[in-house]
C-alpha cells in the first residue's frame, strides 16, 4: 500500500497548480495539486464516448416521520434500457415501473418523460449527469468546489488513498480530497471527492449541503410572500426546510478508457412545520455496451452493439423491442419533447402497461439491498467518512424570533395552564467546539399565570445531538404520550378531553439523542430537578361552555428534589404496510431524593399483513418498579395509548401489564378495524389478572394509522362507551 501511495503522489507532483486560489485554501501541498488536477479534468471535455447501452434502475422512497413509526407516503421502482448517442437522438425502452401511494399499488403516475434522463460525459459528474449547475435556477444555485470561481469559498485537505477493484482483478488508485466550506451555506457542500491522480477524474464522491435549506430564509421572493400571501399558512406547517444527509456517487472504469456511472444514492429530509418526510433516491447503471472513438478505430469485435441500419422507423423499433423483451411483449413507440440541443428521446413502451408492474427487470423496494445499487455496508462507510469531516463555520450568527401561531409548539391548551402562548428566540454562534444552537423559550398560561422558561444549548453533528437545558416548566407525567402536544390541546380546548396529568419542575438536564434529521430511536438523559404538584386552574371547554361541567382532577405529584437518569430505546422496523412491521419501547429510569427508585418497562408491537387486504396487529408490554416511587413516576393504564374504552389512570401502581389485538381490513380510504384491549396496574406482589380491565371496540384509521378514530366499550365497571380521536397509532 505504501508503494501505491508514493506512486499516486508522484503523479500528483506532475499536475498543474491552482494559481487562482488563495494559498490558505489548501491545508497541504497534496490537496492543492490534487484539486488543480481535478479542476483541469472537469474543464477538459471528454467527447471520445460515442454511444453506450445501459440498463438504468431507479428506486424512490418517501415516508412521513412520526414518533411511533414512519409511514410510506410514496415509493416507486423503475427500469429502462437507454441507448445513448452522442450525435443524435436517444432511445429508451421502458422495462419496468411500479409505484405505491397510501391508496395502494398502481401506475397512476406513469409518464414516459420520467425516463428521459441520461448520463452525458459532458455534464457534471458530481451531479451524476442528471443535472448541471447551468440547469439550476437562481434560487437553487450551487457553488461547485471544482469551479475556479468558487475555489476560495472552500478549504481543501488530502485524505486517504483507496484502491478501486476492476472486474479483471486490477486496481486503480484514487486519493481523497476533503472539501469543507470556509463558512456554512446552503449553496455549498461539505464532503469528500476521490480523484484518480493521473487523469484528475472524479471517480467517487460523498457530500451534503453544509447548511439546512430554509425556504423562507433562502428564497428572497418567498420571504416577501410570507409577509403577504403566505402569512395565512398556519404555523404548524412552517418552516419549509430540506436537509440533505448524504449524496454518494460512484463511477467505474470501462476497459481502462472511460469512467462511467455505477450508482448514486441521495438521503434527505423535507420538513413543513411538524411534518417531516424522509426521502431517498437510488440509481443504478448497468453498462451493456460502450463504443468509443478508440474502439471504432481498432474495430473491436468485443462490442455487442454493431452498426445497424434500418429502412424505416418501424424496423428500428422492432429491433429495439427484440433486444428489450425478446419480441414477446407487443410494444408501441412514443416521441418525447425536443431537447435544447435539437435532439429527441424516443420511447418504446409495452402496449399492455400492466406488464411493467410484474416485469423481471423491476428492482426491489428501496429498503432492500439489490445488485448494482450501493450496499448498506458501502453506504455506512461513506456516511462515517462524511460524519468525520469538520463542521463549517457559520457566516454570521443566525438569529430568529418566533411567537404564538408562528410555530406549532408555541400554542397549547390544557386544564392547568388554559391557553398558553409562548415565544422562542434562537442563536447559532460559532464556538471552539463548532456551531452551537442556543434556544430560549418563554410562555405564560392565562389560567395559572405561572411563567414557564427554558434555555437549551445544543451541539449537533451527523451522528448525535447533545443538549444541555435549564428550565422552569410544566411537564407531563407520561412524556411518551405527548399530552402537551397539538392533538391533546385540541381535544382539551374543544371537547374537554384532557388525557394528561401534569407536574411542575425546575432544574437542569443533559440529553443525548440521534440528530434531528434521523428517527429518535434512543434518548439518554440525566437531570436534577425540583418537582412539585400542579392543580387544575380552568374549567373552560368550547363545547361545554354553557354547561355546569368540570375537568377531572389532576394527579397530585410529590414535592422535592430528584436526581436521576433515564434510557429510552424505541426502534421501528418497516414502513410499508404491505409487509411485516414491528417496533419496541424499552425504558430504564432511576432517581434519588424525593424517592429512591428504579423502574423499567418493555412494550413490543408487530403488524402482520394477511390475505384479502387484512392486517393483524398485536401489542404487549409490562413494567415494574423497585423502591420508593413518587406519584409522578408510577405506571398507569387508561386512555387511547394504553387502554381504549377507559379514562386515563383508571389503574395506577408500581407495576403494569397490558396487551391489545386488532384485526383490520383495508379500503381505498383507509382501514376499518375491530380491537380488544387489556390493562392492569398495581402492586406486583399482588398481581391478579381478574383485577384487570378489558374493552372491545372498532376504529377507523387513515394513512397507516396516522389519523385514528376509535370507539371502545369498557367491559368492566365503569362500563361505558368512549370515543377517542388521536394521531400516530400502530395501524
Amino acid at each position: 500500500m505504501t508503494r501505491r501511495i508514493l506512486l499516486a503522489l508522484g503523479c500528483l507532483l506532475a499536475a498543474p497548480t491552482a494559481a487562482s486560489a488563495q494559498t490558505d485554501s489548501y491545508r497541504d501541498p497534496t490537496a492543492a495539486t490534487l484539486h488543480a488536477s481535478a479542476v483541469e479534468a472537469r474543464t477538459r471535455f471528454d467527447d471520445s464516448l460515442l454511444r453506450y447501452t445501459a440498463v438504468v434502475r431507479q428506486r424512490i422512497g418517501a415516508s412521513l416521520r412520526m414518533p411511533l413509526k414512519d409511514r410510506t407516503l410514496y415509493r416507486a421502482e423503475s427500469a429502462h434500457r437507454l441507448f445513448w448517442n452522442r450525435d443524435g437522438d436517444n432511445f429508451v425502452q421502458v422495462l419496468a415501473f411500479r409505484e405505491q401511494t397510501p391508496v395502494g399499488v398502481g401506475m397512476e403516475g406513469f409518464e414516459v418523460d420520467r425516463f428521459d434522463e441520461s448520463f452525458d460525459p459532458l455534464d457534471d459528474r458530481l451531479l451524476f449527469g442528471f443535472a448541471s449547475n447551468d440547469d439550476l435556477d437562481e434560487d437553487f444555485w450551487f457553488e461547485h468546489p471544482l469551479y475556479p470561481e468558487h475555489t476560495n469559498g472552500y478549504l481543501f485537505s488530502s485524505g486517504d488513498t483507496i484502491a478501486l477493484a476492476l472486474p479483471d482483478g486490477r486496481q486503480i488508485l484514487a486519493i481523497e480530497l476533503q472539501v469543507v466550506p470556509r463558512e456554512a451555506d446552503v449553496h455549498r457542500m461539505t464532503g469528500s471527492l476521490w480523484i484518480e491522480p493521473v487523469s484528475g477524474s472524479l471517480v467517487r464522491a460523498v457530500y451534503r449541503l453544509s447548511d439546512v435549506f430554509d425556504a423562507f430564509r433562502d428564497i428572497p421572493d418567498l420571504k416577501e410572500e410570507e409577509d403577504e400571501d403566505l402569512r395565512f399558512i398556519p404555523g404548524i406547517l412552517k418552516p419549509w426546510t430540506a436537509e440533505i444527509s448524504m449524496i454518494a456517487v460512484d463511477y467505474s472504469l470501462w476497459e481502462f478508457e472511460v469512467w462511467l456511472p455505477r450508482s448514486m444514492r441521495m438521503d434527505g429530509v423535507v420538513g413543513a412545520g411538524i411534518l417531516k418526510a424522509p426521502i431517498t433516491v437510488d440509481y443504478s447503471y448497468e453498462m451493456e455496451s460502450v463504443i468509443t472513438e478508440r474502439s471504432l478505430a481498432i474495430d473491436d469485435p468485443s462490442q455487442d452493439l454493431p452498426e445497424v441500419h434500418f429502412a424505416t422507423r418501424a424496423e428500428a423499433m422492432a429491433y429495439l423491442n427484440e433486444r428489450a423483451f425478446g419480441a414477446a411483449v407487443p410494444a408501441a413507440t412514443e416521441r418525447g419533447s425536443r431537447h435544447d440541443d435539437g435532439t429527441r428521446t424516443h420511447f418504446l413502451v409495452p402496449e399492455d402497461r400492466a406488464f411493467l408492474q410484474e416485469s423481471p427487470h423491476l428492482p426491489p423496494p428501496i429498503w432492500e439491498e439489490a445488485p448494482g445499487f450501493a450496499s448498506e455496508a458501502e453506504l455506512q462507510v461513506m456516511f462515517d467518512n462524511l460524519a468525520s469531516l469538520p463542521l463549517a463555520r457559520a457566516a454570521q450568527v443566525p438569529a430568529t424570533l418566533r411567537w404564538g401561531l408562528q410555530r406549532p409548539d408555541l400554542v397549547r391548551f390544557n386544564r392547568v395552564e388554559g391557553l398558553s402562548l409562548g415565544a422562542r428566540g434562537q442563536l447559532r454562534p460559532q464556538t471552539f467546539t463548532g456551531p452551537l444552537s442556543i434556544t430560549a423559550t418563554a410562555r405564560l398560561g392565562y389560567a395559572d399565570l405561572e411563567p414557564n422558561a427554558r434555555i437549551d444549548l445544543t451541539r449537533e453533528t451527523l451522528r448525535r445531538r447533545v443538549t444541555f437545558g435549564a428550565f422552569n416548566e410544566l411537564a407531563a407525567m407520561d412524556e411518551g404520550a405527548r399530552h402537551l402536544g397539538l392533538g391533546n390541546s385540541i381535544m382539551a380546548g374543544f371537547f374537554g378531553r384532557d388525557d394528561g396529568d401534569y407536574y411542575r419542575r425546575s432544574g437542569a438536564s443533559l440529553e443525548w439523542t440521534p440528530p434531528s434529521a434521523g428517527r429518535r430511536t434512543f434518548r439518554v438523559r440525566g437531570y436534577a430537578e425540583y418537582q412539585r404538584a400542579a392543580t387544575v386552574e380552568t374549567q373552560f371547554s368550547l363545547f361545554h361552555f354553557w354547561q355546569d361541567w368540570a375537568y377531572r382532577p389532576n394527579a397530585v405529584a410529590a414535592e422535592g428534589w430528584e436526581y436521576g437518569g433515564s434510557l429510552e430505546v424505541s426502534p421501528w422496523w418497516g414502513t410499508d404496510p404491505r409487509r411485516v412491521q414491528g417496533g419496541m419501547d424499552l425504558t430504564l429510569q432511576g432517581g434519588a431524593g424525593i424517592g429512591d427508585y428504579l423502574r423499567s418497562s418493555f412494550v413490543g408491537r408487530v403488524v402482520f399483513p394477511l390475505p384479502a387486504d387484512l392486517r393483524f396487529a398485536i401489542e404487549a408490554g409490562a413494567g415494574t418498579s423497585w423502591g420508593s416511587v413518587p406519584t409522578q413516576r408510577l405506571w398507569s393504564v387508561g386512555g387511547p395509548r394504553t387502554l381504549r374504552g377507559y379514562d386515563p389512570r383508571i389503574a395506577v401502581g408500581g407495576s403494569f401489564g397490558r396487551a391489545r389485538t386488532e384485526l383490520a381490513r383495508g379500503f381505498s380510504f383507509g382501514l376499518i378495524s375491530l380491537f380488544s384491549d387489556f390493562g392492569w396496574a398495581g402492586d406486583r406482589g399482588a398481581i391478579d389478572l381478574d383485577d384487570g380491565f378489558y374493552s372491545l371496540g372498532a376504529g377507523i384509521s387513515l394513512i397507516d394509522g396516522l389519523i385514528r378514530l376509535d370507539g371502545g366499550y369498557g367491559m368492566r365497571a365503569p362500563k361505558r362507551f368512549r370515543l377517542d380521536f388521536y394521531l400516530d397509532a400502530v395501524v
